[in-house]
């Protein structure tokens, strides 16, 4: 048979690996979006796992380097690059352009990892068959029904087959078909799936019955075009990211040009100031070199005046009369005072002259304070892009389960996978959490006000240590250099604590008033309090106070009681829940309110975090519930709500933000929470529900799976 294939270049740029850079053979793809040979992805995960004797479960994409889960962690490393899914969409287009049918594989066999050579197509199933699995087939379907041809036949028309059957197969279960579509988790399964994910879902429908309801036309239409959109905004990005390139090329040229010309300039004065100053010591050596060569000639004359004495004397005594020798005599003795006067005189101007060389202070404050020309400053600004324009798409037909589309954002709640219970040998007082910090996933450490304790946990919750302090703990933050700082309230201190082995006291800071809530930003401590007018203190890393910040108007505005400080993922948001008057105000770096939260819900807020949207997430200690605000302070929803018994004090999202901790007063249970699945459809609409729920429950955290599975078996 003759198939009708595309131009080679259509579709050459997603038809080569990356890694062998030729076609693909069985195609894999990996949760970032990218896809390999599977004989390549093998010998990707050989070559950075066995051959380094590394053994682990996950690995890292050749291409953008995203760490990278397995579908099935049971799998040896041999068969990992199999248990990745088939590329369908990369497998339909190698179908349309193979030229060569022997090249085709039987669907059929695929499913059960056999490599078979395909003989026929069925155009009903839309499958490729080989001969063995053709006998089955017609038995089952009945020939005269199935559109069945010959592969090798010259008497069949030209005709282009793609083959999209994998598509209809689920990435768990990659064996069995999608039959079912859940409106709960917006997320399409097959039989398994159901079963094991779905079974508490209550909007449930068949794929058949979607398809009824379903105006593929329109939508698709409408998705084009949406895709159409974010293409040209995301090159309208890349045009700016070019430009941004360039600018700092030149920008690069420029400043090296000005640190060279710098240099030029101080080796240009400091030749002068050398210059000079030799210039100057050679006229005052030279003056000094001449008054001594006039004193030494002074020496000398009253040398040659007393020779020249002493040589008359000695003649005189030897040749002279008496007369003679008596008159030298005695004017030898007149000289003798008369010399005496003249050597006192000489002797005063006589001193011992050395040179030195005395640095101007100036210059050694220079070069003990100078120890860089100077510093390059990046500045970022936010460039001003048009939005991206989206269709809204087209709602007709699309009610894919009967009865309501959905529960609307507001309504929809946390969701709870595991608790683990605090309490420790040596607790005297039910336990009262006022803070957690989560480090990588793998430990969890949690400050216990009512005990005085500090206490670590580990991946799995397990406890590991606990440090006993003299006042209660409130609140923690990591340091910039891994240690972490903690807020003692009473004893208006911060205690600095190393986490190296085990828990130590690095350094304690004495503070001027009561410190609650503790941030840090650009190596400066941030610090609530309720003293001095409410107000917030910076502290530089050594505990310094720097000044003291409060909005000008916080008596009529009742900010009163700050207690929790934290800033949005990208630190420029400083965000502080003021207790007593029920209000969350939200500043920028340079301590400008931005907004205020004044939802008549927030009756005394505590603890406080964000997640990567920047959404703040909140502890209402009264309505004992756990709410979400938008980024501009608007009360989205309720995630969590308790009965009056238990009030929560802190919430905290883990470094992957995949989930989050809460914890309540006089409690001895800390509870772990998913945002509900539909947040992570809404904010990834490339992935399905299924997908999501399978990156969360198999991410950076694998214990979470284990976590949730027990959960759901508790559940029944």
């Amino acid at each position: 048979m003759a198939t009708v294939s595309p131009p080679e270049g259509l579709f050459a740029h997603i038809l080569k690996c990356p890694i062998c850079l030729g076609t693909f053979k069985r195609p894999k793809v990996l949760s970032c979006g990218h896809t390999y040979c599977v004989s390549c992805l093998q010998s990707h995960i050989n070559s950075t796992l066995v051959n380094r004797g590394t053994p682990q479960t996950r690995f890292s994409c050749p291409v953008c380097r995203t760490d990278t889960a397995l579908p099935d962690p049971t799998l040896t490393v041999e068969h990992w690059a199999e248990s990745f899914p088939v590329n369908s969409i990369v497998s339909s287009l190698l179908d349309m352009t193979l030229d060569i049918p022997g090249e085709k594989l039987c669907d059929m066999c695929l499913k059960w990892n056999r490599e078979n050579s395909a003989t026929s197509f069925c155009k009903d199933c839309n499958k490729f068959i080989c001969n063995v699995c053709r006998e089955h087939h017609d038995e089952i379907t009945t020939p005269n029904r199935h559109n069945v041809f010959n592969l090798f036949s010259n008497n069949e028309s030209n005709v282009v087959i793609p083959n999209f059957s994998s598509i209809e197969m689920c990435r768990s279960h990659p064996k069995e078909h999608l039959k079912f579509f859940c409106g709960d988790d917006n997320a399409l399964c097959c039989n398994t799936c159901g079963f094991l994910e779905h079974r508490k879902c209550e909007r449930i429908t068949t794929i058949d019955d979607m398809i009824k309801k379903f105006d593929v036309g329109t939508k698709s239409k409408d998705v084009v075009a949406n895709i159409r959109n974010l293409e040209s905004h995301i090159k309208r990005i890349t045009i700016k990211i070019k430009e941004n390139a360039d600018n700092i090329k030149n920008d690069k040229v420029a400043i090296l040009e000005q640190i060279r010309s710098l240099r030029a300039e101080l080796n240009a004065k400091l030749q002068q100031l050398e210059d000079d100053l030799i210039v100057s010591f050679e006229r005052k050596h030279k003056a000094e070199d001449l008054n001594l060569e006039i004193q030494e000639s002074m020496g000398q004359s009253l040398i040659t005046a007393i020779n020249s004495d002493l040589t008359q004397l000695d003649i005189v005594m030897t040749h002279g009369t008496e007369t003679q020798k008596v008159i030298v005599l005695h004017n030898m003795e007149q000289n003798q005072s008369k010399y005496s006067n003249a050597i006192s005189t000489f002797q005063e101007d006589i001193q011992d002259i050395t040179f030195g060389l005395e640095v101007n202070k100036s210059l050694k404050d220079l070069m003990n304070d100078l120890n860089r020309f100077g510093q390059i400053k990046v500045t970022r600004t936010k460039p001003h892009l048009p939005q991206c324009s989206m269709v809204t798409i087209s709602q007709q037909k699309t009610a894919m389960v009967g009865g309501s589309s959905g529960s609307p954002l507001k309504d929809r709640k946390a969701m709870k996978i595991s608790e683990f219970n605090v309490k420790v040998l040596g607790d005297n007082a039910s336990c009262h959490i006022s803070d957690v910090l989560t480090l990588h996933g793998t430990k969890h450490i949690l400050l216990d006000c009512a005990n005085s304790k500090i206490k670590v946990y580990g991946e799995n919750y397990n406890f590991q240590e606990s440090m006993t302090l003299q006042g209660q703990p409130w609140n923690a933050c990591i340091l910039p250099d891994n240690n972490i700082a903690v807020t003692v309230h009473n004893d208006k201190t911060i205690l600095v604590i190393g986490l190296k082995d085990k828990m130590h006291k690095v350094r304690e800071i004495r503070t001027r008033l009561h410190c609650w809530g503790i941030a840090v930003l650009r190596n400066q401590m941030l610090i609530t309090t309720y003293d001095d007018e409410h107000s917030v203190l910076i502290l530089n890393m050594t505990g310094t106070e720097i000044r003291t910040v409060r909005p000008y108007n916080y008596e009529s505005e009742k900010l009163l009681g700050p207690m929790c400080i934290k800033l949005n993922q990208s630190e420029t948001v400083i965000y502080v829940s003021y207790n007593f008057g029920h209000k969350m105000v939200a500043y920028d770096t340079s301590w400008n309110v931005l907004f205020t939260c004044t939802d008549q819900k927030l009756q005394y807020p505590f603890g406080l975090d964000t997640d990567r949207e920047s959404n703040i997430y909140l502890c209402l200690y009264t309505s004992s519930e756990v709410v979400r605000l938008s980024d501009d302070g608007k009360l989205i929803n309720t995630l969590i709500t308790k009965d009056w018994q238990k009030k929560p004090l802190a919430v905290r999202f883990y470094r992957g933000m995949c989930r989050f901790i809460v914890t309540y007063g006089s409690c001895d249970i800390v509870e772990v929470y998913l945002p509900h699945i539909y947040d992570y459809v809404v904010s990834t609409p490339m992935l399905s529900g299924m997908d999501i729920q399978k990156t969360i429950l198999t991410g950076s955290e694998a214990h979470l799976n284990y976590s949730y599975r027990q959960q759901e078996l508790s559940h029944g």
